[in-house]
């Protein structure tokens, strides 16, 4: 019994002292200071926009500041780390459920630094020449995409633990985009990719199921990792369809310095050259613009003034001087 008491003492010991630093962050930290008594500037984003270029390297060079720390987490994970006070700001999407629920806020990118960000089915033109009916089908969906609708999508997968599958199925069954029971596959395979975020999951989950509702073969090929990894797939032929937001693809996959803010231009400006230059097709777009943001918790912004970019920019360069 003595062996055993000191056995698994030792392992509580070790596993208490590593947890403490975790506690102190999460309970104890910042997650308890006064509104607004922010010590040190850590941000949190994730890989992907820490290297984009119209990520966080250029949008300190726009505005003129840096943080103190950045930290780099999985997707995601930037919207819990602000909630409990483990970093001062954070990077997130505009469309996503927990902004609201965490008692979080946008901060305006007063120097409209972030493009539009609208998404649309993007399918190979092969693909699109085999099975013209696609168009119509797909393209119904998008219209029906507002962010007020989107934001509820995610908030219910987020915050309300819900699966992305059901959630879709659900929202598409309230649509009428599909029957309570999917008919056996009479046509082709279609191969659907998504990136691994919640809204991603959700758009791949609406697809698949419309088109088995429309008699394909749907292939779930989602959740596959960011932005290069899915439109390397599907240029590859690897996967047939996706969802792509269109700043990121006049950004990222087209090669373009100037971001565009109006959804119509951006829009039309991509389809034409994605469809030029790589044979991709890109379908009717989501009314929703699912922009990058920058986030702080909405208690220390308010005891901050900070309402804007240029106000945290502002604010973490005077604390320096």
């Amino acid at each position: 019994m003595r062996r055993l008491i000191s056995k698994y003492g030792i392992i509580w010991l070790i596993s208490l002292l590593f947890l403490l630093p975790l506690l102190s962050g999460c309970s104890g930290g910042q997650a308890q200071r006064a509104p607004g008594a922010i010590d040190k500037w850590v941000f949190a984003t994730d890989h992907e926009f820490s290297v984009r270029p119209d990520g966080l390297p250029e949008l300190l060079k726009l505005y003129g500041f840096e943080f103190d720390e950045v930290r780099i987490m999985d997707l995601g994970v930037t919207y819990g780390a602000l909630r409990d006070g483990q970093v001062a700001a954070a990077m997130g999407f505009a469309t996503d459920g927990r902004i609201a629920a965490f008692d979080l806020v946008n901060l305006e990118d007063d120097k409209n630094f972030f493009p539009v960000y609208n998404p649309a089915p993007v399918v190979r033109k092969e693909i699109l020449d085999r099975y013209p009916e696609l168009e119509e089908i797909l393209g119904r969906i998008g219209p029906l995409l507002d962010t007020e609708t989107m934001i509820n999508l995610n908030a219910q997968v987020d915050v309300e633990n819900k699966d992305p599958k059901e959630v879709a199925r659900q929202w598409l069954l309230e649509q009428g985009l599909i029957k309570e029971e999917a008919p056996a596959p009479t046509k082709g395979k279609i191969v659907v990719g998504s990136k691994e975020f919640t809204e991603q999951l959700i758009l791949g989950a609406i697809t698949i199921q419309v088109l088995a509702d429309a008699g394909f073969e749907a292939v779930d090929s989602t959740g596959l990792a960011g932005s290069e990894v899915v439109r390397k797939a599907l240029t590859s032929g690897e996967i047939d369809v996706y969802w792509e937001y269109t700043g990121t693809a006049w950004l990222v996959h087209l090669g373009h310095d100037e971001p565009l803010t109006d959804s119509e231009e951006c829009y039309n400006r991509v389809k034409e050259e994605d469809l030029a230059r790589y044979n991709l097709v890109w379908l009717t777009y989501a009314p929703f613009d699912n922009t990058y943001t920058i986030m702080m918790r909405k208690a220390d912004a308010e005891a901050l003034g900070i309402k804007t970019i240029s106000d945290l920019a502002r604010v973490i360069n005077e604390g320096r001087k």
